[in-house]
């Protein structure tokens, strides 16, 4: 190839995905010491020809753009040497990579993943400061997510200063013919001085870091036993030291010209690309909540480096078709977690088994040791403390407590529109979740409102298909659904479970607990419908039961009874059988959840208590049913419909639409069984609740009007005599 084709410096984009693409890599060289415009790609390129990034690691993340970049790095000619310093050759890395990065409408900015050889790895350091400090690059510094180190002198070894480490390094790959000037540049610590490591430090905790350390030493002189070598940069030079969650440190079988080419899919590059693999996977889990499946491409050439010259950057990638279908074929097993861990802390790790186990309580106390940790450590204002804080905050919502989950939530949305501004994927985030919390609440149009306000900003900044994006279209389906309106809710959570089963394939459990929500607000029993309309059922209806019971069967099967998402479809299909008047076999898979849930989280869990309520509400409508209809005794659901309400009042509030609800319920059942002390206990009660700005005053009315019936036949029944006058009077005299 003819080296006067590269001009540098450049960015050259040497695989671009046919698909949208989710990552970035960033491929930076280090010394030139033969001073050719092509070296860098040979840097990454095995004597065999075999270039790996766009050879091998396209091939296995076919989802990522491959960048390589050339700045003039040469050691050997001082006629070609470029005057440029570290810092302004970061700028120029950084400069480049803005103009491709131009932002997409409906889609989230990929993730980075800067990987450098020697001394590029401090010009990646070098930019990653210089993003911090200008704002221009700023978006650059936040969507960087890891960096991979092969053979980096990140710091001095025995004594030796790192200036003169990086001059060892300029000697050694350039074979003595170093320029003096450079090197004196080198070892008195300009390239990349101590107080610029020391800022860079504060950094490290933004991102993942893979160090791959020579495992050889390069050859000097002589052979035999009288050969000279010598290791280029030392193990204690080539790592950051930081703890292991943050750092792998990696020794390669190679030395430090070799250990950045690899010529086939050997042992040496599956090490290279699994650990490359864990970063982007733990991007992608932390940014969108899943991990693309790849999908066949192209086999890439088997020739050297690209023969194009830089590309303009006007554009910033060729263009390309979505291929037609779905991107991820159905598979046998139920797969997938409606939790990810954020990072991989074995707490984080843990605390997302919980959560996807239903087990609330002992997920809070993890998620709180780890936002405590970060609060200390990183301050309120980072990043990591502040999703910490959500995951509060969704806890809390799940369990119930949303009280305390308003709070955290709150606190979240404040304090990340103030750090990152309004635009930020987390405040929007964080209002999203606020729907949820709010709607659970009785603030219905409030949510609807502020879920479509969420979701229109997703749409534009992160896109349609992002996980957030989908996440609030559930929370808007939600608010419909409260709102009386079922059709808008039921094209909501339809089209939901079709992004997501386009993204994640028909057996991920995120698909399936779409399907659920779907069918859950088909079979919807509004507020207003008659006995008559409860007994009605529509070809619509007859379906969604039947679909409800297959879906049961089958996460029976391939979950098991105790998984939190077959509690619900079981939920689902108990509810589906009482619409259906099939009391009896309603009863039973009622109780035989409600068993489980108790065996498995207990007395007061949600799931438990949703079931007490459920199984309340289907033997209140019986006994509200006339005998000739099947109707039973109201005595029946009186103690589920007790529990339920001592639950909900103590976990959600008076004024809790659940709360309400209930006292209204049993306010009901005892006006039926002719109690009227006690109905009108239950309907004083309910009216208090009703006081607040959330209570529907449809409902309020109705209270009303019942309790001033119970109070005519209290009247009427209740015994008169002075001394309940007279008590009342003293019970006022008692104030003064």
């Amino acid at each position: 190839m003819d080296s006067t084709e590269w001009e540098l410096p450049f960015l050259q984009e040497v695989y671009t995905p046919r698909e949208a693409h989710k990552i970035d890599f960033v491929f930076v060289h280090g010394l030139n010491p033969r001073g050719r415009n092509d070296h860098p790609f040979q840097t990454w390129t095995h004597a065999n020809g075999k270039f790996w990034p766009r050879d091998f690691l396209a091939e296995d993340i076919p989802y990522a753009r491959i960048f390589v970049y050339g700045y003039n790095s040469s050691v050997t000619n001082p006629q070609s040497m470029s005057t440029a310093s570290i810092k302004d050759h970061a700028n120029t890395l950084l400069n480049l990579l803005d103009m491709e990065r131009v932002p997409q409408s409906q889609s989230m900015p990929p993730k980075i993943i800067f990987i450098g050889h020697s001394l590029g790895g401090l010009v990646i350091k070098q930019a990653l400061l210089n993003a911090k400090e200008d704002p221009k690059y700023g978006s650059i510094r936040t969507a960087t997510s890891g960096l991979v180190f092969f053979g980096t002198p990140h710091r001095g070894a025995k004594a030796v200063e790192l200036g003169k480490i990086a001059a060892r390094v300029a000697r050694f790959v350039s074979t003595g013919h170093a320029s003096n000037d450079l090197l004196n540049c080198l070892e008195h610590n300009s390239l990349f001085t101590r107080q610029m490591s020391d800022r860079f430090r504060h950094q490290l905790e933004d991102y993942r870091v893979v160090s791959f350390i020579e495992g050889k030493e390069v050859l000097l002189a002589g052979a035999g036993p009288a050969s000279v070598s010598h290791l280029v940069v030392e193990e204690e030079s080539a790592v950051l030291g930081l703890s292991g969650l943050r750092e792998t440190q990696l020794k390669l079988d190679a030395d430090h010209s070799q250990m950045c080419k690899v010529g086939s899919r050997g042992p040496m590059y599956r090490l290279i690309k699994g650990n490359i693999k864990q970063l982007v996977d733990q991007a992608l889990l932390s940014e969108q909540g899943f991990i693309p499946q790849p999908s066949p491409v192209p086999q890439a050439g088997n020739g050297g480096p690209p023969p194009l010259p830089p590309r303009l950057h006007s554009n910033s990638s060729a263009p390309y078709s979505p291929p037609s279908g779905r991107a991820i074929e159905s598979g046998p097993k139920v797969v997938g977690a409606l939790f990810a861990p954020l990072d991989k802390d074995p707490r984080s790790i843990r605390s997302a088994e919980l959560k996807n186990g239903g087990k609330w309580d002992d997920a809070r106390t993890l998620d709180y040791e780890i936002f405590q940790e970060h609060l200390q450590l990183l301050g309120a204002d980072h990043a990591s403390t502040l999703t910490a804080a959500y995951q509060l905050a969704e806890i809390e919502l799940q369990a119930n407590y949303f009280e305390k989950a308003s709070e955290w939530c709150q606190w979240v949305t404040d304090n990340s529109r103030r750090v990152f501004g309004n635009q930020h994927p987390l405040p929007i985030r964080a209002e999203s979740l606020m729907s949820e919390i709010v709607c659970h609440r009785g603030q219905y149009q409030e949510a609807e409102s502020v879920a479509a306000n969420a979701l229109a900003r997703q749409q534009m900044s992160i896109g349609e298909d992002h996980l957030d994006t989908l996440e609030t279209r559930r929370r808007l389906a939600l608010a419909y659904n409260l709102l009386g309106r079922k059709d808008s809710a039921v094209q909501a959570a339809k089209k939901l479970t079709d992004s997501l089963r386009r993204l994640l394939g028909e057996k991920h459990i995120r698909v399936i607990s779409a399907v659920l929500d779907t069918l859950e607000y088909t079979t919807w029993i509004q507020g207003q419908e008659t006995i008559v309309s409860h007994l009605i059922l529509s070809q619509e209806l007859k379906e969604a039961f039947e679909l409800l019971a297959r879906i049961y069967e089958e996460l029976r099967a391939e979950l098991g009874d105790r998984h939190p998402v077959t509690i619900r479809a079981m939920s689902l299909h108990a509810r589906a059988q009482a619409r259906a008047q099939q009391t009896l076999e309603a009863s039973e898979t009622y109780r035989r959840a409600l068993a489980l849930c108790e065996d498995t989280w207990g007395a007061e869990h949600p799931l438990t208590m949703e079931i007490v309520g459920s199984m309340g509400v289907m033997y209140a409508l019986q006994g509200m049913k006339p005998s000739y209809l099947g109707g039973s005794s109201p005595s029946e659901a009186i103690p589920w419909m007790v529990r339920y309400l001592n639950w909900v009042e103590q976990r959600r509030g008076l004024e809790n639409p659940e709360t309400r609800g209930a006292l209204e319920i049993l306010g009901n059942l005892y006006m039926a069984a002719q109690d009227y002390g006690k109905a009108e206990t239950y309907y004083e009660r309910a009216t208090a609740a009703c006081r607040g700005a959330s209570a529907d005053p449809v409902m309020q009315q109705r209270i009303s009007n019942n309790l001033q019936i119970c109070q005519i036949h209290n009247g009427f029944l209740r015994p008169r005599s002075f001394g309940t006058g007279l008590g009342s009077v003293l019970s006022h005299l008692k104030k003064y």
